[in-house]
């Protein structure tokens, strides 16, 4: 589930043009992200540092600001 969720993380991050508008938050944003995913990879191949349950809490405290961006709609302005 965990897997499932990361992966989707990825692609809203690709599907979404600017998915932050500050560059701070973005960058926090990859920095938290690729954290979570290394500690993904190291807890499920080499050692468990977390427990499963934990890992998914984490990866769902990460990727929810990503899902909510990709349901808020646009706010582009016509003209």
């Amino acid at each position: 589930m965990t897997f499932i969720i990361i992966m989707a993380g990825l692609f809203m991050l690709i599907l979404l043009d600017k998915p932050f508008q500050k560059r701070k938050s973005g960058l926090l944003f990859l920095v938290c992200y690729l954290l979570l995913i290394s500690l993904y990879i190291i807890n499920t191949t080499f050692m468990k540092f977390v427990s499963n349950k934990l890992l998914l809490i984490i990866a769902i405290f990460v990727v929810s600001p990503l899902f909510i961006r990709f349901l808020k709609p646009s706010q582009k302005t016509e003209q």
